[in-house]
């Protein structure tokens, strides 16, 4: 075998040794994609994913930090790669790919002398986490954005609510600060509330008005109470027999959320309706 003939073997023979060491990548799991964010180390493969229009994960921002979600649209891809990969060649990789897309790293952390390895990093309102451990790996992005609201609080949702647990919270009507009167945006959601209560015209409730925390409960006690008054008023002025409905105030005493944040004291400023029968 002259020179070039055997060179030409002898390279042959150690590609196709190399090729067999790292082994085919296996097909990825039905249904999964590539992560739309970073793209996965070579001769890995997607184990399990999951794509979500709009859901939560946690994103801390420095090692000790638990608690900080992001909401939007959440995807999660889960790899596994050869053996020769150590959880510190796979992380610093994604590290640097991250880097070299704009993102910012804001913390990293190699446990164990590199056998697990975490890594949160951000990009406006792209978030992005790793978690890898041995030969596998698990990249979990999450695009952040405000919900859509496409569920509608009508007479219908409300009576399928009543019959399964004999009462509903109605949100949208509004009253002026630290009164008890109606304020005009309130109509959409009291006109449903005559639909409801026509389309049903047996039942009798009870019409039980809550405030969030802030004032007193001296205040806010009788508060409630006059603000459920208005609301039989305003329905009774509309075609609804009064009768059925017997006014109550709870002020403060019976929040769904906590009062801390203004989302939270927005949800404990309602309006229930409880069925008596």
């Amino acid at each position: 075998m002259n020179l070039i003939m055997r060179s030409l073997f002898l390279c042959f023979a150690v590609c196709s040794c190399a090729a067999w060491a790292q082994g085919p990548a296996q097909a990825d799991a039905k249904g999964c994609v590539e992560s739309k964010v970073v793209t996965r180390m070579p001769g890995c493969f997607i184990m399990r994913c999951d794509h979500k229009d709009f859901s939560a994960a946690e994103m801390p921002r420095t090692k000790v930090e638990k608690g900080h979600q992001v909401e939007g649209e959440f995807a999660s891809t889960a790899y596994r790669c050869p053996s020769t990969k150590s959880p510190l060649e796979l992380g610093r990789n994604t590290e640097a790919a991250l880097k070299n897309a704009g993102f910012n790293i804001l913390y990293t952390d190699v446990y164990s002398g590199g056998a697990r390895f975490w890594m949160t990093a951000q990009k406006g309102s792209q978030w992005v986490k790793l978690y890898v451990v041995s030969d596998n790996y698990e990249l979990t992005t999450v695009k952040e954005k405000q919900m859509e609201q496409v569920m509608t609080a009508n007479a219908d949702g409300w009576a399928q609510q009543i019959n399964q647990s004999g009462r509903v919270s109605v949100y949208g009507i509004n009253f002026d600060t630290g009164k008890s009167t109606i304020r005009p945006d309130s109509e959409p959601a009291l006109n449903e509330l005559v639909k409801l209560l026509q389309a049903n015209a047996s039942w009798a409730m009870v019409v039980a008005g809550h405030t969030d925390n802030v004032g007193t409960q001296a205040i806010n006690l009788p508060l409630s109470r006059a603000r459920a008054q208005s609301v039989i008023a305003w329905l009774s002025g509309h075609g609804v027999d009064g009768a059925r409905l017997v006014p109550a105030g709870f002020g403060d005493a019976r929040p769904v959320a906590e009062n801390t944040n203004e989302e939270g004291r927005q949800k404990n400023r309602r309006v229930d309706l409880v069925k008596v029968y």
